[in-house]
């Protein structure tokens, strides 16, 4: 791993520059390892040496195993030399790593075709690049992402012009600061389910100050909304509106849903208070 620049040229870094985008390189293989081989081993990144000229760190990826059958070893585990090909290169059915295909999509969503159950294709702008199915779990991963833009944070500060991979004194990667915008880890949480949909909740409880949220229920969930309906909560302010045990509102309700790195994020809000069903309602009368 290679920092080039003339701020660099004496070999010396400003470590608040430096030690983050270090720790960013043992997250990255801690989170790689994980896409490739889950809970299965655990990787460990060393520093070794540096240069001086430019500031240059080399790095040795150690890979330890877990208890598993001798017979599944080979099926089943990237070892750490096909850890480091998925980052700089060198994967069966790939032209480059994931800093090669970052590099190439910059952030464009690419149509994916499968090939075979480890293979898959990526058409995007009439270029075509073909995959294996691990660089596109590194590549689709929030953590792994967030740990490459963290390497190249430096690129960004003024006299630090360039970062290089290197493999055996070759450099197999080069991103400039012309490329690094490209590398900005994407938003880490996509909306799948934006609606309106007529609901009744009873109060469980409610507030006044403006901001906070009403927590209602539908006799088996509760949630917390905001309550957005302008003319109702002004109602409430004034007085107009008096609430008890057993009260019902029919209620216009939008739920918002994202897909987050950890499951499903949602929000909800009372666009409009269609009916308040007072308790004493329920009387039954001819």
């Amino acid at each position: 791993m290679v920092y080039d620049g003339p701020a660099l040229a004496d070999g010396s870094m400003n470590v608040r520059d430096l030690a983050p985008a270090m720790m960013a390189v043992g997250s990255f293989f801690d989170a790689a390892n994980r896409v490739a081989n889950g809970e299965r081993s655990k990787v460990s990144v060393n520093v070794r040496a540096t240069s001086a000229g430019s500031f240059q760190v080399l790095f040795e990826v150690v890979q330890n195993v877990e208890a598993v059958g001798i017979l599944d070893i080979g099926d089943i585990l990237a070892t750490a030399s096909n850890l480091k090909a998925l980052l700089i290169g060198g994967s069966p059915g790939a032209a480059g790593g994931v800093f090669w295909l970052i590099k190439r999509l910059r952030g464009r969503k690419p149509q994916v075709t499968k090939i075979d159950d480890s293979r898959y294709e990526l058409t995007v702008d009439d270029e075509t690049y073909e995959a294996p199915i691990e660089l596109l779990r590194l590549y689709r991963d929030v953590a792994v992402r967030r740990n490459i833009q963290d390497m190249l944070n430096p690129v960004k500060e003024p006299g630090i012009d360039r970062f290089m991979l290197r493999d055996a004194g070759r450099t197999v990667e080069e991103v400039t600061k012309e490329d690094v915008g490209a590398f900005e880890a994407p938003d880490d949480q996509e909306l799948i389910l934006d609606e309106v949909r007529r609901q009744a909740f009873s109060i469980v409880s409610l507030t006044f100050k403006e901001n906070n949220k009403w927590r209602l229920t539908d006799g088996q969930n509760t949630i917390s909304v905001a309550m957005n309906d302008g003319a109702f909560q002004n109602r409430v302010d004034n007085n107009e509106v008096v609430f008890a045990k057993g009260d019902v509102l029919l209620c216009d309700l939008r739920t918002i849903q994202w897909q987050v790195e950890d499951g499903v994020k949602s929000e909800y809000e009372v666009v409009r208070v269609v009916k308040h069903r007072t308790a004493r309602q329920l009387m039954l009368l001819e």
